[in-house]
């Protein structure tokens, strides 16, 4: 299967988990409107009335990044240049016949797939993704050559859209549905179904929705190979592991983009036992450690990045060496749950790339890192003495200290004699009362180091407090507050008023 443009990569082969956000919104015609009452109000000259409307609702807790900012009446050449490709393309679709359809058996049904978008006002990527699916349609029986190659370029596009949350939610079953008509049509067509492929991918992302509609009513599970996790035992029935190791170790391998995409799909289809134990029969983890140990070096050198100019002007990380590296490594770190993997790595001394991978100045890369040694580690004597031979004690975090020191108490002196103790510390401090905090401290506690497990104070509800200890020894400046006439005086009126009478003194 031939790769998409040099250059191109569909989110950056990139599965971090990203916190949801609630914010406010405002239409383009209100922000208009609030620019020109600054300039026919308040007498604000236009880049000043701009410049405050900006501010006004930025303070006010308005997320704007949907809003055009220019003044209402400037000349649509000073739009972005995003807004500009969004307007050509839909001037572009807008040429389609209104009538012209397509059937296609689709959940039981039949959906009508093809015809033009409604006309928009094309305001950044809210007509943009109504466009492009117009486009892919209108392409999708293009002839080979000149037609194959602008649908990529849709398909592409469409993509990078469709790596932001909300644009995914513009998607809809229309263009769920288009999506698969493009995979069904070009199903032995590379380029194009490679990037179909990435927008299944995308268009499924934190979005279970789409991907039940994608699996069970559009039955792309046969053909795409990031079908999500619910769905891993059916694609490995299906006989997806052989196809994915092969293409690894085929030219294709070759290409640092296409290797790290198998290698991820690789990784998340080991949810059983028995997953792992045929992958490690068709030498899956010999192939994960040595890919790893090839590109350590460049993931040690961190990541390199690069832009492409696509059709909405979007920059995407280029794929290097050390994704490479980083795909491998989570592969094995997910593959290290199954007792006879975790030898297996040890025996092809995997975990010498692996600790090597941790002294990449990548944090996501560390902490697979870390997770890999972790499983490793666990219930594994031998595989923490080796792992405490090659050097990495100084290097691994807490989970990882904790699994080494639970059935191998001889190397608590070891870890700590390594230093271990400080950063583990400064880790705990850096993180107040959550997840981390309390794996710090429970890895402290694991090395025999003194810890603070009580709770000195909760405070009230919506309260943080911080009580100082002071210094042991230090002057006792409570004694001496006593001692002074309006200490004494308080004293006395509260012992007086629960009955008890005070003499000439306390």
């Amino acid at each position: 299967m031939g790769g998409l443009r040099p250059g191109f990569v569909a989110g950056g082969a990139k599965d971090e988990k990203v916190n949801s956000t609630l914010y406010a919104r405002i239409s383009q015609e209100t922000f208009d409107e609030a620019v020109k009452e600054n300039i026919e109000d308040l007498d604000m000259a236009p880049d000043e009335a701009l410049e405050d409307a900006v501010e006004q609702f930025t303070s006010q807790g308005i997320n704007l990044s949907n809003i055009v900012r220019r003044v209402p009446g400037a000349s649509a050449e000073d739009d972005p240049a995003a807004v500009r490709l969004a307007r050509a393309l839909a001037a572009c679709v807008e040429g389609l016949e209104d009538e012209e359809s397509e059937e296609l058996l689709y959940g039981g049904g039949r959906e009508v797939q093809r015809g033009p978008a409604e006309a928009t006002t094309l305001a950044g990527a809210t007509s943009a993704v109504d466009s492009l699916v117009s486009g892919s349609l209108a392409l999708v029986h293009a002839e080979p050559g000149a037609g194959t190659a602008a649908l990529v370029e849709v398909l592409e596009a469409l993509t990078v859209l469709l790596m932001d949350a909300e644009n995914r939610e513009r998607l809809g079953v229309r263009g769920c549905a288009a999506l698969v008509l493009v995979s069904r049509v070009h199903a032995e067509n590379g380029p194009p179904l490679r990037a179909c492929f990435q927008a299944l991918r995308a268009a499924m992302l934190v979005h279970e929705q789409h991907r039940q509609t994608l699996v069970k009513s559009g039955g792309v599970l046969k053909l795409a190979v990031e079908a999500g996790h619910e769905h891993a035992k059916a694609a490995v029935e299906l006989g997806l592991l052989p196809l994915l190791l092969e293409a690894a170790r085929s030219p294709l391998g070759a290409s640092a983009g296409p290797l790290s995409e198998l290698l991820a799909t690789l990784s998340r289809l080991t949810v059983t036992d028995t997953i792992c134990q045929q992958l490690a029969k068709m030498d899956a983890l010999k192939l994960a450690i040595s890919e790893l140990a090839n590109h350590v070096t460049d993931a040690q050198a961190g990541l390199v990045s690069g832009s492409s100019s696509l059709l909405v002007l979007c920059s995407q990380a280029r794929v290097t060496g050390a994704q490479v590296a980083k795909q491998a490594c989570f592969f094995l770190a997910n593959i290290s749950g199954n007792d006879k993997c975790k030898e297996s790595i040890r025996e092809g001394s995997g975990h010498i790339a692996i600790a090597m991978l941790l002294h990449a100045h990548v944090g996501s890369m560390q902490t697979d890192g870390v997770s890999a040694l972790g499983n490793m580690a666990l219930r594994k004597p031998e595989n923490c003495a080796a792992i405490a031979e090659c050097g990495g004690i100084p290097a691994i975090a807490c989970l990882a200290i904790r699994n080494l020191v639970g059935r191998n108490p001889e190397l608590v002196e070891p870890i700590l004699d390594a230093g271990a103790e400080a950063p583990i510390r400064e880790v705990m401090n850096a993180h107040a009362d959550d997840y981390m905090h309390n794996l710090a401290k429970a890895a402290l506690r694991d090395l025999r180091c003194s810890v603070q497990l009580g709770v000195l104070f909760t405070g009230e509800v919506g309260e943080a407090h911080c009580l100082a200890q002071g210094e042991a020894g230090g002057e006792n400046h409570w004694d001496k507050f006593l001692e002074t006439p309006g200490a004494q005086a308080a004293a006395r009126a509260e012992l007086e008023a629960l009955g008890v009478e005070m003499g000439g003194g306390l």
